[in-house]
């Protein structure tokens, strides 16, 4: 896999405007790109067209969470999007995600099906507070990521913590996708569980998520070569 094409820019904006200057300044330096529920429903949707126009993949972030048939209904919409790559909540069920996972392999093959283990906002005391479980939070996102993959799903958002983990349990094709990788030289802002690019490769990150890093920077072309070239740190680590 190109180097370029492991980062992915999360286009946390809530304008369409914002969000096309970054892609602008950014040019032909990054190739790949996430685009949330904010600024999906402040575009109605036309930021994934300006993307794809503009030979970009997209990585559809609408966290789909519901009963199986709408969730199928609404990854179906996904399907068709010219999209690389979408997902759904793995808290949803195995039934849901199997509806998923059959239903849109049968629309768009080549398209990738993840869903989301635990968000990466969430610690350990949170986690206990919200749900009341006695399963520390790394189990539970394991145990979500074998429910995801038995459900034929083509792999997770993760934390780069649980990353390694899990390519263990699920076999090293199963897709981690994980936010919270900040550069050595970045804020954590509002993810507790993260890591730098280097280590979250290292661990099993398939591809990293990096927002306000590169996109607040005051050199957006800088910081994402930087962080590309810890990527690549960390892929030439594990090849020697």
């Amino acid at each position: 896999m190109n180097i370029k094409d492991k980062l992915i820019i999360a286009l946390d904006y809530s304008n369409m405007e914002d969000a096309k200057n970054i892609v602008e300044v950014l040019g032909d330096t990054v190739s790949f790109y996430k685009v949330g529920l904010e600024l999906f429903l402040n575009s109605k949707g036309t930021m994934v067209d300006y993307l794809t126009e503009k030979g970009k993949k997209v990585f559809l972030d609408l966290k789909f969470h519901d009963i199986p048939n709408t969730t199928t209904m609404a990854s179906l919409f996904a399907a068709r999007q010219n999209v690389f790559m979408f997902n759904v909540h793995a808290s949803g069920g195995r039934a849901m995600m199997e509806s998923v996972a059959k239903k849109v392999k049968e629309v768009n093959p080549e398209i990738l099906s993840i869903a989301v283990t635990i968000l990466t906002s969430f610690s350990e005391e949170g986690l206990k507070e919200t749900f009341q479980s006695q399963l520390s939070l790394k189990d539970l996102a394991l145990n979500l990521a074998k429910l995801t993959k038995t459900a034929g799903m083509d792999g997770i958002v993760c934390s780069p913590w649980e990353a390694k983990a899990i390519k263990e349990l699920c076999g090293e094709d199963f897709k981690t996708v994980c936010p919270g990788v900040r550069p050595k030289w970045s804020v954590a802002d509002d993810q507790e569980r993260i890591m730098t690019p280097k280590d979250a490769i290292l661990n099993g990150c398939d591809y990293l998520v990096v927002g306000r890093p590169i996109t607040k920077n005051e050199n957006p072309v800088e910081a994402a070569k930087s962080v590309l070239a810890e990527i690549e740190e960390g892929v030439k680590a594990l090849c020697c």
